[in-house]
């Protein structure tokens, strides 16, 4: 039947009280419920067993997390910070209201404000550092109580953690770090926690988590499966362990660690190829390089806590640095044994010249012989006769070692490095097979 416009006046009038004052009902309904729960309810108390025919039994609190933030990663405190949703479940019947009789009593009732009223698990972190809720606008939390007495409480925290990392295979290591939960006064007998098998993944992050990390990528699965329960003298407390694994990423320390400082041993070599008389160029050509390497050796350790053992990082550098001092003790070799012959060479020439004013003496008619072939080779010569003057082993036994080193040097550095990434390849492998 088609219904005109007064009609339809009337019949909207008529229904906005009735919506006003269910709605009105509602909320005085959820105030009465709470008001009943809570008349008798004793928070000092923990809630009976969840195992309903164990009435010895723990209270189980299931938990599951997401991971909204990771972030700041501290090497040399060895720390990291991350901010998440933590959210834990447990069974109180002393706040079940189905069996109370209420019509149209909700599934649940949201009650943040009646927190401090109410028995809460006293998880606490062992690893924690500093942490902090967020109370803007309003405090991040809420709680649940379910028509069967099941309490959902979860409240957003942002904790900064330790982490125990160990740096042997730096840069080309992954570190795992514990996020732990305890109860701080309950025993095994008290509170068992277990993560919370209905969903998917107890462990959940937001898209994008440990994919934006400057120097670190969180890598995935995150386990948490390992047993943590804390044995102390004061008795067994239940304990659930979140391992995440963060892998380094190594284009960073390829660009600013071993490619310059493969360049810096590279430059050098140089010194081989400039003339053994340049005492100038080759020794300030040492001396910038080994100033340079020890310069980039500490920058690199001041991004490092202090250490007893020998990381991968220190053994390239330890070898670079080598290289480089024996570039600058090869010419101090070089020079001493050109030293040493030019003075025999010129006792030597002082000998020859003391007979040949003797034989001068003795026949004024002497002839030195003639040099003119000397004048003729000191002319200059092509760039092809120079550079195969390079490579063509000479007689003098200094330049003997230049020759050598020119081309042996560079072969051994050649070969560390093979053999330094074939032993770092096998370490890493082995580390992510062991972890």
């Amino acid at each position: 039947m088609p219904v005109n416009g007064p009609s339809l006046v009337l019949l909207v009038i008529a229904w906005v009280p009735l919506a006003l004052s269910q709605g009105q009902s509602a909320g005085i309904q959820e105030q009465l419920i709470l008001n009943n729960l809570l008349a008798n309810y004793d928070m000092r108390v923990r809630p009976p067993p969840t195992n309903a025919s164990d009435p010895n039994g723990p209270v189980v609190v299931r938990v599951n997390i997401l991971i909204r933030m990771l972030s700041k990663i501290d090497v040399v405190n060895m720390e990291y910070s991350m901010q998440i949703t933590f959210r834990e479940e447990w069974m109180d019947r002393r706040l079940a209201y189905a069996h109370l009789g209420y019509q149209n009593a909700p599934k649940f009732l949201t009650v943040p404000h009646v927190k401090d009223n109410l028995w809460i698990p006293d998880s606490f972190f062992p690893t924690e550092k500093a942490a902090h809720r967020h109370l803007i606008d309003t405090e991040n939390m809420f709680l649940r109580i379910h028509a069967d007495g099941t309490i959902l409480y979860s409240v957003r925290l942002s904790l900064t953690l330790s982490c125990s990392m160990n740096l042997q295979l730096y840069p080309l290591d992954t570190q795992q770090c514990n996020f732990d939960l305890i109860s701080y006064a309950h025993t095994t007998k008290d509170i068992d926690y277990e993560w919370d098998k209905r969903v998917p993944q107890p462990v959940q992050k937001k898209p994008g988590v440990g994919d934006d990390l400057p120097n670190f990528m969180l890598m995935d699965p995150i386990n948490i499966n390992n047993d943590c329960t804390s044995h102390t003298n004061t008795g067994s407390y239940a304990c659930l362990r979140m391992e995440l694994r963060l892998k380094r990423q190594f284009s960073y320390y390829f660009l600013q660690l071993y490619f310059p400082t493969s360049m810096i041993v590279a430059v050098s070599w140089v010194s081989f190829w400039i003339d053994m008389h340049s005492t100038a160029g080759r020794v300030a050509l040492g001396v910038t390089t080994l100033l340079t390497m020890t310069t980039m050796q500490s920058a690199i350790n001041a991004k490092l806590p202090p250490v007893s053992y020998v990381k991968l990082v220190d053994a390239w550098l330890g070898a670079c640095q080598m290289f480089v001092f024996g570039a600058l003790m090869e010419y101090a070799v070089v020079s001493y044994q050109d030293s040493s012959r030019q003075a025999e060479r010129k006792r030597i020439q002082a000998i020859r010249k003391n007979q040949k004013r003797g034989r001068e003496i003795e026949n004024p008619g002497y002839q030195p012989p003639c040099t003119c072939h000397l004048i003729a080779d000191s002319e200059p010569q092509p760039l092809r006769a120079r550079i195969r003057k390079w490579f063509t082993k000479p007689d003098y036994f200094p330049a003997k070692i230049d020759y050598y080193c020119r081309f042996w040097v560079p072969v051994g550095f050649l070969g560390f490095t093979a053999c330094y990434w074939a032993i770092c390849t096998y370490l890493t492998a082995n580390a992510t097979t062991n972890g």
